[in-house]
């Protein structure tokens, strides 16, 4: 009987689900002229922000009023994260110098792409509260080093989702469209509890130290 209860496991799952799915297809609209996918992905942080807080969703008109406004300032976050995408790849899978600089342009590829890596994910999440690029990126990167293992699987996460998606849609029958449709939001809510847990941990640091034994 608890199972099928109006606040019983079954139910609150359906309506997890059902929240994931509705904002993940909505997300998958609003990213279709490609130019406003950056302010779509902040609106798809925004709900899942909402939903945890047990607040209200964004209605039809409230939805295109933030994509509107956050249109424009979105962009330079999504133009600094495709550069260092495009110089990583370069320094990567481009022709090589060779001898010592071909070695320097590796390890550097290497470095700035693991960084990358760690900083994107809470970066976005950020900037969705602060709406400050530099500001965003600055505080994801301090935040990563200080919560590397959290960084690390917030990336994870992001990463395994992109790979499951077409797996999932292609190759597990029934249950796999239903999880892929749902795929997006869940990500976006996952990433967001790992950063909100960092910021947590490392804001009580200090008080810890300061009431410990003297």
């Amino acid at each position: 009987m608890t199972l099928f209860a109006p606040d019983g496991a079954l139910l609150r799952g359906w309506s997890r689900w059902w929240f994931w799915a509705w904002t993940s297809c909505c997300w998958l609209l609003l990213c279709l002229p490609m130019i406003t996918a950056p302010a779509a992905t902040l609106w798809l942080i925004a709900q899942q922000r909402r939903y945890a807080g047990g607040e209200a969703a964004l209605g039809p008109g409230e939805t295109l009023r933030f994509v509107v406004r956050r249109l424009l300032p979105a962009l330079p976050l999504a133009g600094c994260h495709l550069g260092v995408a495009v110089l990583v790849l370069i320094g990567l899978l481009g022709p090589s110098p060779g001898g010592p600089y071909g070695w320097l342009v590796l390890i550097t590829s290497v470095v700035a792409g693991v960084t990358w890596l760690l900083v994107a994910p809470w970066s976005v999440v950020i900037f969705e509260r602060t709406g400050r690029t530099v500001v965003a990126l600055r505080m994801a990167y301090v935040l990563a080093l200080s919560r590397v293992e959290l960084a690390v699987t917030a990336t994870a996460v992001v990463i395994a989702a992109a790979v499951a998606g077409p797996f999932l849609a292609t190759q597990v029958p029934y249950a796999g469209p239903l999880l892929v449709i749902a795929l997006p939001a869940a990500t976006a809510g996952l990433v967001l509890k790992l950063r909100d847990r960092a910021a947590a941990v490392r804001d009580t640091i200090p008080a810890l130290v300061e009431k410990g034994p003297r």
